[in-house]
């Protein structure tokens, strides 16, 4: 019998394939769009699956869904009639989306089916699961028990959020049930909102911060929130939730409860926070013991299966073991939806299967290694189509090479095998450090994964040697398991444990492990063995022979904002546009130092561990310093590096370095003009944009990574470029530009806005953007020295942008990208009047803008900037915002060749952007491409 079991259109849609109760392949959508968390129908899911199986939509018996869609529906209509008249604005917005899709999702479904064109799907072959009978499934199925009691907890499936069910031979009954809105995984998800955090996404940040905090408001919770019965019971307090009507998931009585609102997204973290995620952490291991006693009470079972989003707790998890009454415990590894597709097709498989189940003492999810393989072939294709610079080694010469670079203090990209299924990486699509690095976990958060500093990372460690290491009595081959770390491997908890410090105890953190040890003396512990992963196993034990420690770290090989890398491309881009030294495709090895071009790859370019405390980077780059002369001077000068700052190579004329940034303004030319002394006093008044916000390198990532205009310029560039921002004010696209191994020169007018930057560069360890001060008239550059040449949004605040847009294009090489950011003639017509409308201290305007206005600035049309392309030899590309009538989509090239239209259709477009940026400024941008000679 085959089986194909969906999740969808909630979040983590994912497809699961059985074959008479064998989990063949199972994937999330997410790995396959890149869209973190995808919620759509998981089509690249399915196909990939059906092709795993070999197999087409005819051959399958039949197709099962996760949920029972009408239920939830009735779930909804029940909830708002409870609650009548509160609720109407969600109400108003659920319903219309519910009529239309999801009350006939059966519809829904076969049409998105047959749209794959994979053969076709007889509509009586479309069965429905309930929610947590697939997440039951999904656990105990796969576990390597015959008899077992399961406990599925999450935010909410139809009515239930938590069920308490049996598994025995090839039956599962559900005995217990909590109902919504009492719901465990709620709680916790309202915390993690009013934390600041992403609800479905932010729930690991909690309990990554909690060990942080002392639970000093565990007894309000308890109080005042949620009532634990002493049978494991539980009930929630409504009065204090707003997610049963509105559109958030705490009401004012909640943030009255605790003194203040909800923490904004960008607020540093204080002791408040870490105490509020200490505390609900506690309450809900406190209640997940509880429900685990109540299971034991009720079945009489030794072992336990845990599945829902909840499961996913390993803190809870560990005390479950550690402190509960089963023997064994097995978690789903996709305990979350996205395992709902794998338990909903186990359930059918085994429900209407003859074939008596045997388990497997391994267990049945294969390492959970279900996503997509790729041969040598297809990767050494996409390495060399992607211009990457790689050398093939052996199985052993992989294993020794890496271990060595890894005990040296390199982070590596680990990209071996099949695919993990679930939100953990296990050692196939990983990055890996040395965990005695006591610097690697802030290195790997702050410049590899562009997240928050407090996250921790799991040990991967050998199963033989596990018991070394950690007080751990099971084994954890899906990092679902927290364990103390065992004396004298960890010296976590300080002389003075002064806990009111929070983040600033990670520096107390010893050991022979610190980068794997949590400040509370833990640690989130994977089990390596050679069945379920030889390859890995093998690393360990090389690391083992070189360092006496079986152990890695390991965590996710993506970047923040992005799902775990998919194909050897994703893991190329996601190498190229992180801080890891070095990349692992399956037999083939890229370093980072070797993917520059050329044959000059100047040392100390590495961002190891060692090296990331050194002292400070140069001011300029080694690939920049050749592209830079001095003021005024001509191609066959250049600068060299003295002490304080650089020399002319040809006169000796000196210029100093102020702050770190060289001043390469000519003085005589400082003041020369009446707009150049206004403008620059304005800027040393306001350095714009600051920094708020934006303490680490994460956020900023996370900002750029936001914007559709930087995120697709980003992506337009591509790897490995020199670049010149001309007007970089306080550096945050020239430092976001120096992503995927590029080299930026950021230069402006302003000396305070660029020492913001270089001390930015200098806090976050950066290394690949340079800041230099210059004239836009006399750039102290070579011509023809750049791929990519920016002026996004200074021409405009110049005495003669046309004169500036000459002599910034000759800095890009022929077939260089020429860019240029300006204010619109008309789309700048709104930010003028709110200025004037206003008046001087007027409210309802920024008033650096508005200062911004009266010192000076020229507005340009379309057609005005593509006239001085021609007159440049500049052909155009493409405009931002797009004409009418262009696709302007995020997926598209940024660079790609456009037709400008004529006048009447450039006037038309321009009226429309007032519109689209009118209120943002009005400031557009046009690409270029600088013709060959």
């Amino acid at each position: 019998m085959i089986v194909l079991g969906l999740s969808a259109f909630y979040h983590d849609s994912a497809a699961a394939i059985v074959r008479d109760g064998t989990i063949v392949a199972a994937a999330q959508e997410e790995r396959f769009t890149r869209l973190k968390h995808d919620s759509a129908f998981p089509a690249l899911a399915v196909s990939y699956c059906l092709k795993e199986a070999e197999v087409a939509l005819d051959d399958i018996d039949y197709v099962v869904f996760y949920d029972k869609p009408l239920l939830s529906f009735d779930r909804l209509l029940e909830t708002y009639l409870a609650y009548a008249p509160s609720g109407f604005r969600s109400f108003a917005k659920a319903i219309p989306v519910w009529a239309k899709e999801k009350v006939f999702q059966r519809r829904l479904l076969m049409k998105e089916i047959d749209s794959l064109r994979l053969g076709r799907l007889d509509p009586a072959k479309m069965l429905f699961c309930f929610h947590h009978h697939s997440h039951a499934a999904s656990a105990y199925y796969p576990s390597p028990f015959d008899d077992a009691a399961i406990v599925v907890t999450d935010g909410v499936g139809e009515w239930a959020t938590t069920s308490i069910a049996r598994g025995t031979g090839k039956r599962i009954e559900i005995l217990e049930e909590v109902r919504f809105p009492h719901s465990l995984g709620l709680l916790y998800s309202a915390f993690t909102y009013y934390l600041g955090f992403e609800v479905n996404d932010g729930e690991y940040k909690v309990m990554g911060l909690a060990p942080y905090g002392e639970p000093r408001f565990a007894n309000t919770i308890r109080d005042h929130l949620i009532d634990i019965r002493d049978d494991g019971s539980l009930r929630l307090n409504t009065e204090y939730f707003d997610f049963c009507t509105g559109l958030r998931m705490t009401s004012e009585r909640f943030h009255r409860l605790f003194e203040r609102p909800p923490r904004p997204a960008g607020r540093p973290l204080d002791r408040r926070d870490m105490d509020l995620a200490a505390s609900v952490q506690v309450v809900v291991e406190e209640a997940m013991l509880g429900l685990a006693r109540r299971a034991h009470r009720r079945t009489g079972a030794r072992n336990l299966c845990l599945a829902g989003g909840v499961a996913l707790n390993c803190v809870a998890n560990g005390r479950i073991l550690r402190e509960g009454p089963f023997e064994r415990v097995w978690i789903q590894p996709a305990a979350g939806d996205a395992g709902g597709a794998v338990g909903a097709a186990l359930a059918v498989s085994w429900d209407m299967g003859s074939a008596p189940r045997r388990p497997n003492e391994i267990d049945g999810m294969n390492g959970a290694f279900l996503g997509p393989a790729f041969d040598e072939a297809r990767i050494e294709s996409d390495l060399r189509r992607l211009g990457a610079r790689f050398r093939r080694l052996t199985d052993g010469e992989l294993s020794a090479y890496t271990a060595d670079k890894l005990a040296s203090g390199r982070v590596v990209g680990w990209f071996q095998g099949r695919m993990e299924f679930g939100p953990r990486a296990l050692g196939n699509r990983s990055i890996l450090g040395d965990p005695r690095s006591p610097s690697m976990q802030r290195l790997i958060n702050m410049k590899i994964k562009y997240r928050e500093s407090f996250r921790p990372f799991a040990p991967a460690v050998r199963a033989e040697d596990v018991a070394d290491f950690f007080a751990l009595k099971d084994e954890s081959p899906y990092m679902l398991l927290v364990a103390p770390v065992r004396h004298p491997h960890s010296e976590a908890t300080p002389a003075d444990p002064d806990r009111s410090r929070g983040f600033e105890r990670l520096q107390t953190i010893g050991g022979a492990i610190p980068a794997v040890t949590h400040v509370d003396g833990s640690a989130r512990i994977q089990t390596v063995d050679p069945v379920r992963n030889r390859r890995f196993h093998d690393l360990l034990t090389a690391f083992k022979e070189r360092t006496g420690i079986p152990v890695l770290v390991n965590t996710s090989f993506n970047v923040r904002d992005e799902p775990i890398v998919c194909t050897p491309e994703d893991a190329y881009r996601c190498f190229m546009g992180s801080e890891m030294d070095m990349l692992a495709v399956g037999n083939f090895l890229l370093e980072k130092e070797l993917q520059w071009p050329g044959d000059n790859h100047p040392a100390g370019r590495q961002h190891s561990a060692d090296t990331a405390t050194d002292a400070p980077p140069p001011a300029v780059s080694d690939e920049i310093l050749p592209c830079l002369k001095p003021p005024g001077a001509g191609d066959d000068d250049g600068l060299e590096r003295v002490d304080g700052g650089f020399r002319s190579v040809k006169s000796g004329a000196f210029y100093a370095t102020v702050g770190g940034v060289p001043d390469l303004v000519d003085p005589a030319r400082r003041h020369a003009d009446a707009i150049s002394r206004n403008v620059r006093s304005f800027y040393e008044e306001h350095p714009f944009p600051n920094y708020e916000e934006l303490e680490d390198f994460g956020a900023l990532v996370h900002k750029g990574h936001r914007n559709p205009f930087s995120r697709r310029l980003l992506e337009a560039i591509g790897c490995n470029r020199l670049i010149l921002e001309c007007g970089c004010g306080t550096g945050q696209l020239s430092h976001y530009l120096q992503l995927n191994n590029n080299r930026v020169l950021g230069v402006d007018f302003s000396l305070p806005s660029l020492a913001l930057a270089h001390e930015y560069k200098i806090r976050n360890g950066l290394t690949r953007a340079s800041f230099a001060a210059m004239d836009i008239f006399d750039l102290a550059v070579k011509d023809a020295s750049f791929d990519v040449v920016i002026s996004h949004g200074v021409l405009h605040h110049t005495r003669d942008a046309r004169a500036a847009f000459a002599n910034i294009v000759r800095k890009a090489k022929p077939g260089g990208i020429v860019i240029a950011g300006l204010y619109n003639v008309v789309a700048r017509i709104p930010t003028w009047l709110r200025s004037k409308a206003v008046g001087a201290r007027g409210p309802g305007i920024d008033p650096v803008v508005r200062d911004r206005i009266r010192t000076h600035e020229t507005w340009h049309s379309l057609g005005e900037v593509i006239d001085w392309f021609a007159e440049n030899d500049v052909e155009y590309l493409n405009c931002v915002p797009s004409l009418i009538g262009e696709d302007d989509g995020a997926g598209e090239d940024l660079f790609r060749k456009t037709d400008p239209g004529n006048s009447y259709l450039r006037t038309a477009s321009q009226i429309a952007w007032i519109r689209e940026i009118g209120r943002e400024g009005g400031l557009f941008d046009v690409i270029g491409r600088r013709r060959a000679p």
